[in-house]
């Protein structure tokens, strides 16, 4: 069961709900992200968490409270049924689909990946890009997710694109509240928008996505890293626990044995010991040495990092492979000239100096 988060976080743009980690509203970043012309990203609009399948009743209603209307789960069909362990029946609902939709809330599912993309093979060829020490290890994951993602950030696009638009004075006294209140307040009076847009952690599937729409916002490009950066500090309170828990596996532990002897561990050698994860071997029954301790540790720091740099280096491989995160949109979402202009109208309102509406 994930934790309630053991660790301070800011408030905003994080919400502390018990047993949702890594859930903030991105437009309450740093007072409001601004764009390249002066506006401001919508807040109430764009929010981001870890898997949600483990909320009670309460956790449900405050997320509702904090502005969510609808929950887009990135997941695909082993990491659903791994993260909710309850008995419901006959099986055929989750309680916690059930405990969303008693709170006026809609659960859209839109997995980036096929069920055949949790082979061992192909988690093989992933561990080997996110452990790798070099930026462009996460660009690659990270292209795989865009190359399969379209249809799925299609749907979430076309979501955010058909809100109405947003009411300048209402979005202003949003911007006005102070930063230091318990809770971000919500326009006041007003029902809910917002899209919850989740993975497993938070990170890889989701911030690519968020990467995308800030981007075409205008957002600059340091503070969209520094956003999505965040979710290190989103996650801290599970770090340990999820560093333990993958040095120890065995797939984990002949792949950085490998490492530290200098071999190269091939795909299907690697996708062979992830196959024997759940066995509880340990390679070659012996202790391991603190160099290998150590090092298994870092790589499985990086598996779990948001750093900026990696940000950077994934917007500059949409601008080589697509022209832009718009081109991106419009190649691979299928979206056109009238579903962006939507898109821009809805998500950005006035900043500070700007004119109002």
């Amino acid at each position: 069961m994930a934790a309630p988060n053991e660790f301070k976080l800011p408030v905003p743009p994080f919400f502390p709900v018990p047993h949702l980690n890594n859930f903030r509203d991105a437009a309450l970043y740093n007072g409001g992200l601004v764009t390249s012309t002066g506006r401001k990203v919508r807040p109430g609009i764009l929010f981001r968490s870890a898997e949600v399948s483990q909320l009670d009743q309460a956790g449900w209603a405050a997320v509702r409270e904090a502005g969510v209307k609808t929950i887009f789960d990135l997941r695909s069909k082993p990491e659903v049924l791994k993260g909710w362990k309850g008995v419901d029946g006959m099986g055929v609902r989750d309680g916690w689909i059930k405990m969303l939709e008693a709170e006026g809330l809609e659960r859209v599912w839109v997995p980036v990946f096929a069920d055949d993309d949790y082979s061992p093979e192909r988690l093989a060829e992933r561990y080997m890009k996110y452990m790798g020490e070099s930026v462009e290890g996460f660009a690659q994951a990270y292209r795989d997710i865009l190359i399969n993602g379209g249809p799925s950030y299609r749907k979430i696009f076309l979501y955010l694109a058909s809100l109405p638009p947003p009411s300048a004075r209402r979005n202003s006294l949003f911007l006005s509240n102070s930063p230091s209140a318990p809770i971000p307040p919500i326009a006041i009076k007003s029902e809910p928008l917002g899209a919850l847009i989740h993975c497993t952690a938070g990170k890889d599937r989701t911030g690519v996505f968020f990467g995308l729409v800030l981007d075409l916002l205008g957002v600059p490009r340091d503070v969209i890293a520094a956003e999505y950066n965040l979710t290190e500090l989103g996650l801290l309170s599970l770090q340990e626990k999820l560093v333990t828990r993958l040095t120890s596996s065995y797939g984990f532990k002949k792949y950085t044995l490998a490492q530290m002897a200098g071999d190269t561990m091939s795909r299907d050698e690697l996708a062979a010991a992830l196959a024997k994860q759940n066995e509880g071997a340990d390679p070659g029954e012996v202790e391991l040495p603190p160099d290998v301790v150590r090092k298994g540790r870092e790589a499985a720091l990086r598996m779990m990092g948001a750093t900026k740099e990696s940000m950077i280096a994934v917007l500059d491989m949409i601008d080589r492979e697509w022209g832009s995160s718009e081109g991106y949109i419009r190649q691979v979402c299928g979206l056109g000239d009238e579903d962006i202009e939507r898109l821009k109208s809805v998500l950005i309102v006035p900043g500070e100096k700007s004119s109002p509406l």
